[in-house]
């Protein structure tokens, strides 16, 4: 008898159990699960890092962690940080996290390692019908801690010295450090002086009073300035855009564009070497908040493409035929600088880059690359960046983590068809997984 009643007991509780599985809300089950599977993340301090810290946050599963802990963990799926220094890649778990810096990235980013890059590959590719020349400045690189004159400085010394001159030092940023020279005679006389004293040069002293050449620029770049900028309302511009290195292995390079950075000065010649007249000349937003008028006209100073696009065509005739080759000559930039990085990239899964380029226009509406950047700014100072930004950043986590989820490996199937990745605004220039490069095509 009282097996039966346990018996019946044992009945109850399974058939309990089955009622409660069957009306558990499946919300609440799917929440518990991935509860025990949390993606913790990191987000260094600076450059606007509640962007990323904030779109995280907001999906399932995602958790913050502190930054005490977060600093020197390693227990981490995904990490955002402003420079490698805050990387220990040694500790890196390949295929199993996610950070958002390449190990080398500074062959594209350093503004002396781009030229090298280039430079070799175009020299084992000589067949190329485009190359640098077509949207490169013509640009020298000096090192005034070696006595011995380089093959570059040679012919830099070889120049025209009816040219205006740009020197920009080789490890900052933000337009830090950089100097104008319309003197080429006085730049090349000085740089040859330094040389000589090279020994002087590297302990940062021997730098002549009042001199181009500052401690600064003890290594740089010389570059010859565009003199028949594009103008917009007689204000001088460049195009913010950006190049994301989604996967290195296999390697995916997407093109996105951002806005434009306008002076708050009106353009003109007249002494350019004078450091007051910098604002008239460097479009970069981090110069240009330094002007004391940025604080009432900064709206100005930050326009959109679609802005760019209406001004052409109304106050300059620009065909909209026109405008698509001015965007696809800068996609042809940034799929060539690829093609000329791919075989140098240290490529390890669950890595990516997130770089911001600068692009010129001048008055034939031919395009250059200025440069290119690591870590791009992502303050939301105005209207149109405010507009512009957030997209780029949560489309780049979006399909970076997309990539690098373990039920989606191996990705190679999903690079074999791109327009089934939901790739927001983003276009493929390079793709190695079916051997793309739209410059090659």
């Amino acid at each position: 008898m009282q097996q039966t009643q346990r018996g019946r007991k044992i009945k109850k509780s399974q058939s309990s159990k089955k009622i409660r599985s069957q009306t558990e809300d499946p919300k609440k089950k799917s929440l518990n699960k991935r509860a025990l599977c949390l993606k913790y993340f990191f987000v260094g301090p600076g450059n606007n890092g509640k962007l990323i810290s904030n779109y995280l946050s907001q999906q399932l599963g995602w958790k913050l962690l502190d930054a005490e802990s977060g600093k020197s963990s390693n227990d981490f799926y995904l990490k955002w940080v402003q420079t490698n220094s805050e990387i220990q890649f040694q500790y890196f778990k390949e295929g199993q996290q996610i950070i958002n810096h390449l190990p080398n990235h500074m062959i594209l980013t350093s503004k002396q390692l781009i030229i090298q890059t280039m430079k070799e590959y175009e020299r084992q590719n000589k067949q190329l019908q485009f190359n640098s020349t077509h949207f490169f400045p013509e640009t020298y690189r000096i090192d005034l801690t070696q006595e011995f004159l380089s093959n570059e400085e040679d012919q830099f010394l070889k120049t025209d010295n009816s040219a205006i001159w740009i020197i920009k030092p080789t490890y900052f940023n933000c337009g830090r450090g950089i100097k104008l020279c319309s003197n080429a005679k006085k730049l090349k006389q000085e740089f040859q002086k330094l040389k000589q004293i090279s020994n002087s040069i590297k302990a940062s002293k021997g730098f002549l009073p009042n001199g181009i050449f500052t401690p600064n620029l003890r290594k740089c770049i010389v570059q010859k300035y565009i003199q028949n900028p594009l103008l917009l309302d007689g204000r001088k511009f460049d195009i913010r855009c950006y190049v994301l290195v989604a996967t290195s292995r296999p390697l995916l390079v997407l093109f996105q564009h951002g806005y434009l950075r306008l002076s708050v000065d009106k353009y003109n010649v007249e002494d350019m070497d004078d450091e007051k007249n910098r604002y008239k000349h460097l479009t970069n937003a981090a110069v240009q908040k330094k002007h004391p008028s940025f604080n009432s006209s900064k709206e100005s100073t930050i326009w959109s493409m679609q802005q760019l696009e209406q001004y052409l065509k109304d106050k300059m005739n620009v065909t909209q035929e026109q405008i698509d080759k001015i965007y696809l000559q800068m996609k042809r930039i940034f799929a060539h600088i690829t093609r000329c990085a791919a075989d140098k990239f240290e490529k390890r899964l669950g890595t990516f880059e997130l770089m911001g380029c600068d692009i010129m226009i001048d008055t034939n509406l031919k395009v250059y690359l200025i440069e290119m950047n690591t870590n791009p700014a992502l303050f939301l100072d105005t209207t149109t960046q405010a507009q512009v930004i957030p997209p780029v950043v949560q489309q780049t986590l979006d399909l970076v983590i997309y990539l690098n989820d373990e039920k989606n490996k191996p990705i190679d199937k999903y690079l074999q068809n791109t327009s089934k990745l939901k790739l927001g605004n983003w276009e493929v220039i390079h793709n190695e997984t079916i051997n793309y490069n739209l410059v090659a095509q």
